[in-house]
């Protein structure tokens, strides 16, 4: 069998070189001797892992003669992670008019500088388990053992919350900040999905663009929670679906998601699979598609088709039997500005895929967690699902913003923002 060594020792001699080998297996030790030429090419180092080509042929057992033929392989891996324990020390002083005690503020501490513990988590494990939490969507129990399996590190789920918490309470002002980057953008996709509460339903609402995201839990999915995020009278395009918290808003301008109503003709189709059912989802689908080219091309008369196309759908009387068809008829024509919106605007997408796929995390956080245990519990998650999403939209990862916010409570400086690393 191949032997696996590791170089200790490399020594130039004349026109070769000497190399000392290592038996990784705790056989003792091999010398090996290399041209200059050939030890160049290889550009061997100490430490290196080699494999010693046997003597005898594994199949006939024959003797092995040398080649000037070489093969490696890169293998990446780990090193074993060890915490690294850091002590803190500052000398207390004591106010010489008020006899205060007087102490600089140390990692952990609270806002006037007093030590709340004599043990606390760096930065780096923080930002491991804001990350494992929001992004990687792992459960707490599951956050704790892994620090314990593969750093010794030992904290329990309680511990993980108070890290959020804490960290979410002084960096409070970036939800702010995300806020108005929705208000000031020009498109903006809101979508909500069910999310529980302390066992109670409720619902996570998602407000986006292409570069911040805003989630936001509350127990109730009334059109306060959407103004409330937006502002009443949001002067922008809001894309949507046609939920009537969205569609009976009054004071915006809507754009409806047209990958809801095709959904809703494939339904149909499928539950009344007949010639009229069939032909009415096939021509909603082909007018969005033809819709999306010509919004995309700019072509005046290209757009104008694709309105008259959708015209002729909805005065088509071939679907009068159909109570559901005529009922989607309908509802194009009632919101026929926001329908066609995206044919003038090609800012405006024709479908609200991209709020959808903002939502999706939602769900795979639901699906392990069941939700939040308290209204502290569904702040808390709203703030890291809305930092985090937002930084990874901007190209910006979390460490660096976890290092920040600690360095500047610390020092009693503003929380940073969420869009600079």
């Amino acid at each position: 069998p191949t032997i696996e060594a590791v170089i200790r020792h490399i020594t130039a001699v004349g026109p070769t070189v000497r190399l000392e080998l290592e038996r990784s297996d705790g056989g003792g030790q091999i010398d090996a001797e290399l041209t200059r030429e050939r030890f160049g090419e290889l550009a061997l180092k100490t430490g290196e892992q080699v494999h010693v080509t046997p003597e005898r042929c594994p199949c006939c057992d024959g003797l092995v003669e040398r080649t000037e033929e070489t093969a490696s392989t890169l293998e990446v891996d780990v090193p074993p992670v060890k915490p690294e324990v850091t002590r803190h020390t500052t000398v207390v002083g004591r106010c010489a008019r008020c006899a205060a005690r007087v102490v600089a503020p140390l990692p952990g501490a609270s806002a006037n500088g007093t030590t709340v513990a004599p043990v606390t988590f760096g930065p780096n494990l923080q930002s491991l388990a804001v990350s494992m939490r929001f992004e990687l969507k792992a459960s707490l129990g599951g956050i704790g053992k892994f620090m314990g399996q593969w750093f010794g590190v030992e904290i329990s789920a309680g511990g993980l919350f108070r890290i959020f918490d804490r960290l979410a309470a002084r960096s409070a002002p970036v939800i702010e900040e995300i806020v108005a980057a929705l208000r000031s953008a020009s498109v903006v996709g809101m979508d909500e999905t069910g999310f529980r509460q302390d066992g109670l339903p409720g619902w996570c609402w998602v407000a986006r663009t292409d570069k911040v995201s805003l989630y936001r839990v509350e127990l109730s999915r009334g059109r306060w929670v959407a103004e409330s995020i937006l502002g009443a009278k949001y002067p922008g395009t809001l894309v949507t679906d046609f939920y009537s918290v969205y569609a009976g808003q009054g004071t915006w301008c809507n754009a409806f998601c047209g990958a809801h109503l095709i959904r809703d003709t494939k339904k149909l189709a499928e539950l009344e699979p007949c010639a009229e059912t069939e032909d009415f989802r096939d021509r909603v689908k082909t007018f969005y598609e033809t819709g999306a080219v010509a919004a995309k091309s700019g072509d005046i008369s290209a757009r104008r088709g694709a309105r008259i196309q959708l015209g002729r759908i909805i005065a088509s009387t071939d679907y009068v039997a159909f109570p559901e068809i005529v009922q989607l008829q309908e509802r194009i024509v009632t919101y026929w500005d926001g329908v066609t919106r995206f044919l003038d605007d090609p800012t405006v997408p024709w479908n609200n895929n991209a709020s959808e796929r903002d939502v999706r995390p939602v769900g795979r956080y639901r699906a392990i967690t069941g939700g939040t245990r308290s209204p502290r519990g569904s702040v808390v998650f709203g703030h890291w699902m809305s930092v985090v999403h937002t930084r990874r939209k901007n190209g910006l990862t979390i460490r660096p913003f976890v290092y920040a916010v600690n360095d500047a409570h610390r020092h009693g400086r503003d929380s940073p923002s969420v869009f600079i690393n």
